[in-house]
């Protein structure tokens, strides 16, 4: 039922688009074929064919991005994702997309399990990073993951801390991109302290998480779990993370 509702929403938004689009060509040609000199015809003609050829080509071009965000963090299919995003980057011809890609790579390499390399793609775009509140939120969270997989202890806590910083910034500033009790989860993990990890995992609302961010999440419930020698229900939830991580590097190394 949820997402029947949100797909009638989104249809609802791309129909209206669409319908404007369409009421503005259809202006553009009421006054070509209502102007009388041959000079306003063609003035009119060609602003309006430039106009729409730049909101097709980005309106195409954001179907691209929607359907490469959507591989990723749905369908957790890496090769798809990548192909989608080739296809965006030599579509977009004025590099509107560009910011977009910065932050989508620095989730791709975390997915593929290139931690280091993420790492350096965060620092080159630093600068990027802390322009606002929710991309430096992403720029933490994504470095707290590597650390994570890397078991750099010394940055991941140094990591905690900064993300937990963010904590006490105004919620009005910045989006709920992440579960805080996801980062304290990682926290207690990281001090072994397990019992009080499945606590705050036990308190995120999974309605809200896509596949991708459900497969980092129970790796960390099932982790915990066999921590606590809980080994059937920690290999139940590590088979079902597998499940949905399909090609993600946090599921094949399950």
């Amino acid at each position: 039922m949820k997402n029947l509702v949100w797909k009638s929403i989104y249809f609802g938004k791309k129909g209206f688009l669409w319908a404007a689009y369409l009421l503005f060509a259809f202006y553009i040609y009421y006054l070509v074929t209502s102007s009388e000199e041959v000079g306003a015809k063609l003035i009119f003609g060609g602003l309006g064919i430039i106009v729409l050829s730049i909101v097709i080509l980005f309106e195409y071009l954001k179907n691209l991005y929607e359907k490469m965000i959507y591989a990723l963090t749905v369908e957790c299919d890496l090769q798809k994702a990548i192909a989608l995003k080739g296809t965006l980057k030599k579509k977009d011809l004025f590099n509107g997309f560009k910011q977009s890609i910065i932050i989508f790579d620095s989730l791709l390499l975390l997915d593929e399990g290139n931690y280091k390399v993420c790492l350096a793609h965060l620092h080159k775009n630093q600068h990027f990073f802390h322009s606002t509140l929710d991309y430096l939120f992403i720029y933490y969270h994504t470095q707290m993951y590597c650390y994570f997989f890397l078991k750099d202890e010394e940055n991941l806590t140094s990591c905690l801390e900064h993300l937990l910083k963010l904590k006490n910034v105004k919620k009005k500033q910045m989006s709920g991109l992440f579960s805080w009790h996801e980062i304290t989860g990682i926290r207690y993990f990281n001090q072994n302290r397990n019992k009080k990890c499945l606590s705050e995992l036990a308190l995120i609302d999974k309605n809200r998480l896509n596949n991708r961010e459900m497969t980092y999440l129970l790796y960390l419930k099932g982790q915990s779990l066999l921590k606590l020698n809980e080994t059937s229900e920690g290999y139940r939830v590590l088979k079902e993370a597998k499940r949905i991580g399909n090609t993600l590097a946090v599921a094949q190394m399950i």
